[in-house]
């Protein structure tokens, strides 16, 4: 019958070339009968910087050059006769295999001397099968422009009319790479540079040096390392050395490392074959590659890159296998297993873990096994939450009397606990999860409903109060504010009570509460149907206690239970009722930590008394969302406004968009500014004098620009939970540490004799900590 062909095949061994294969630099497609398949190559990179650069271009000269590697097959040969008048047409190779084909250099300089030509620096290449890049004989020169950071950008320079824009003098795209100590620093940037490596670098106009470079090649080792020299010391990858035919390598084995030697002895070329603590197999190849600053002492490890400078038909794949790469580099960093620990820990048992506990959670993360529970594979998650949950960071009778171990428990935990421990019960078949709990407006909290990418709460949160002047993070405090407290007793108390119903504030859906009676369920859509079986109080409160507290109700708090259960008797659902709803106002249902009382009454705040004279009233409007500030306010009729095209090309907006504010009775650099159309309230009272733009304010250290900014300034600029938290501080010095700009001025109105009351609408704001009492009032947006 007809074949049947995979989809994809992984040869088991090698297969020999024949015939024109054997000419072949990098195999692309292969034919299978009348079946093509696309070869893909291992992930693998490319050195960033190498030496002898070779120019290459397209068939047509005027189009984009660029620089490459001779080593690599990047390009297809274009050969010219040796003194053709000067026009320097040049043609492929008369028995070139396909139609964008690509060798290296020196098989390009094969073919065409087989032609009895020679490779050139053509102006065109003609002929069929003329697609891509050529080589040519003309040299390139590769050069490094270096910021303020050390950062560096590649630079490429050719015998050409166009450069490829991302390797042309002028381009930003600046990386990181890692110094051997010191690096060239312009003079006119900072106090202390030195002249750009005492002047082996040329200074910038706009800051940095620029740099020409030369690399270096050498092994690292001369004998057989250990296993943790390999790990430590080599930098650079190789293919499994099984790829290759029997008689490349030879084998010579030590502890935990085989080395296979090229040639027999140890040299660059030597790969080394280890397993790392994390029971990978790690193939690294004897070699580094050291880039120089020529005429200098400045040099820094040669950098890979998965993505090509030249070809890119190949991109989308190159981008995937980085990405994975970098999965794997992040999921196997030391600091992953820890990390995971604690946010987990956070999650399952304690807000502030000891360093011992979640050094215990992320040893069972690494090797995959707690005791005898785990698969012993890595990331294991049977085997971390087994440790979260049984060792003694979290089962020590011990940790009762530790007043920072425990949580605050999440809003819709405790809904949810209420609702299924004292067995809600559907009424008349109605389906209670469907449409009928408001938790996102009542508790602002619900399943699979993220108020932002942040989640519910942040896991660094530091409360305000006590605990938060101990330091200690409470994550779930976000969610515990004046309002959503009410909100969450007034929702429970009401199920309690009524069944779930919108009576009393309670989280039912609807506007029915004609039936708001104590034990009528007759509106409710379900009701809370526990009923205990026994008769004596201290028996009935017991079982609520471990029901709803796990068995945490402190004695003095049961007996107030206890009591008040009798007082109703004999209604013993009237006594439940009122039991259930004390157990769940105890801190101990609010929280999962022992609690201690102190003996200590808690005394009220005086309500404060008005004094019929007018208050004035500072608003902050905190809009959380990320602003485009620079399409905000737009300069125009100036030479700034040159400067912001200039800068902002591609997502400028252009004047005849903006709305026109008039600055001419200003002295501003620009006479008008435009708002972004979508502000035309900003507009009004902007026009109404009633409003006033401060623009360039923020929260950086000093003065600094893009390229300085991470050495120049203490404010973390690029996660949106940081910015906003920066922003309402507006501390960057750390002058007063977890005040806020609005808690500061307060705080200094307070000193100089001044009432003050700070107010929030809806939750917590940093903006408004300070060091005095009383605590900020936090009020419903309602």
């Amino acid at each position: 019958g007809a074949c049947q062909f995979q989809m994809t095949v992984t040869l088991d061994s090698n297969i020999e070339c024949d015939t024109k294969e054997c000419q072949v630099d990098e195999a692309r497609v292969l034919k299978v009968h009348d079946v093509y398949y696309e070869y893909i190559r291992p992930p693998c990179v490319e050195q960033v910087f190498f030496n002898d650069s070779k120019k290459v271009t397209y068939k047509n000269s005027f189009r984009h050059s660029s620089c490459a590697n001779p080593l690599l097959p990047h390009a297809a040969e274009a050969c010219c006769t040796e003194g053709n008048g000067g026009t320097l047409t040049a043609t492929r190779y008369t028995e070139y295999v396909f139609d964008h084909e690509r060798v290296n250099f020196s098989a390009a300089n094969v073919r065409c001397s087989r032609d009895g030509l020679s490779q050139c620096d053509f102006n065109f290449v003609q002929g069929d099968g003329v697609v891509g890049l050529h080589w040519t004989n003309s040299a390139c020169q590769i050069a490094i422009k270096v910021n303020p950071e050390g950062k560096v950008a590649i630079v490429y320079e050719a015998m050409a009319n166009i450069i490829h824009p991302n390797v042309h003098k002028d381009n930003m795209n600046y990386f990181k790479v890692y110094w051997n100590g010191d690096f060239p620093r312009n003079s006119l940037d900072e106090n202390g540079g030195n002249s750009c490596g005492n002047g082996e670098c040329s200074p910038l106009e706009d800051g940095g040096c620029f740099c020409y470079i030369e690399v270096d090649e050498e092994a690292v080792f001369s004998k057989m390392p250990r296993t943790d020299e390999v790990l430590s010391k080599l930098y650079i990858g190789a293919y499994d050395p099984l790829t290759y035919n029997d008689d490349m390598f030879s084998k010579e084995f030590g502890e935990g490392v085989i080395a296979y030697l090229a040639g027999g002895a140890y040299s660059s070329s030597t790969v080394f074959e280890v397993e790392d603590s994390f029971g990978r197999v790690r193939l690294m190849k004897n070699s580094i590659e050291t880039v120089r600053v020529k005429n200098s002492e400045y040099s820094f490890r040669n950098a890979p890159s998965f993505m090509s400078l030249l070809n890119e038909e190949s991109a989308e794949r190159d981008a995937l296998n980085e990405v994975n790469a970098l999965v794997d580099h992040l999921l196997y960093h030391q600091n992953t297993a820890p990390f995971i620990a604690s946010r987990l820990i956070q999650r399952f048992a304690t807000s502030n873990p000891d360093p011992i506990y979640v050094s215990s959670v992320a040893k069972s993360f690494r090797t995959g096994k707690y005791g005898s529970l785990g698969s012993g594979k890595y990331g294991d998650l049977a085997a971390t939450v087994s440790a979260i949950l049984l060792d003694p960071g979290s089962q020590s009778a011990v940790l009762d009397a530790d007043p920072y171990h425990g949580s605050i428990r999440e809003p819709l935990t405790k809904a949810l606990h209420v609702l299924r421990s004292m067995e809600i019960k559907l009424e008349n078949g109605k389906k209670v999860l469907e449409n009928h709990f408001p938790f996102t407006e009542r508790i602002f909290q619900m399943a699979h409903s993220f108020p932002s990418v942040f989640s519910f709460f942040l896991p660094e949160n530091i409360p305000s109060g006590r605990p938060g002047e101990a330091e200690l993070t409470s994550p779930e405090a976000m969610l515990t504010d004046m309002p959503k407290i009410i909100n969450m007793l007034n929702g429970l108390f009401s199920a309690i009570k009524y069944g779930v119903s919108r009576c009393n504030n309670g989280f039912g859906r609807g506007d029915n509460e004609s039936n708001c009676q104590e034990g009528n369920f007759t509106d409710a859509v379900a009701r809370l149907s526990f009923d205990s079986q026994f008769s004596d109080a201290n028996d009935v409160v017991t079982e609520l206690s471990t029901l709803l507290t796990g068995g945490r109700l402190g004695v003095q708090n049961k007996q107030i239970v206890i009591e008040a259960y009798i007082s109703k008797l004999p209604d013993k659902e009237a006594g439940m009722r009122i039991a259930q709803q004390l157990i769940i106002s105890s801190p101990e249902f609010q929280s999962s930590n022992t609690v201690v009382k102190n003996g200590q009454p808690r005394l009220p705040l005086p309500d404060p008394q008005p004094k019929g004279v007018p208050y004035k009233a500072v608003v902050y409007i905190m809009l959380t969302g990320g602003a485009d500030s620079f399409n905000m306010l737009v300069p125009m009729r100036c030479s700034t406004y040159y400067d912001y095209i200039r800068i902002r090309r591609g997502v400028e907006q252009r004047t005849n968009s903006l709305l026109k504010l008039d600055a001419t009775d200003s002295n501003q650099t620009c006479s008008f500014y435009g708002l972004h159309s979508k502000l035309k309230t900003a507009e009004q009272l902007y026009n109404s004098r009633d409003l006033l733009f401060f623009a360039n304010a923020g929260v950086l250290t000093k003065p600094t620009d893009k390229h300085s900014y991470a050495k120049d300034t203490l404010s973390r600029l690029f996660a949106h939970n940081h910015m906003q938290r920066e922003i309402q501080h507006l501390d960057p010095h750390l002058v007063d540490a977890r005040t806020g700009v609005l808690g500061r001025m307060s705080d200094a109105l307070t000193r100089e004799g001044l009432k003050v009351h700070r107010f929030n609408i809806h939750d917590r704001a940093e903006g408004l900590e300070g060091n005095y009492r009383p605590d900020p009032f936090i009020v419903d947006a309602s």
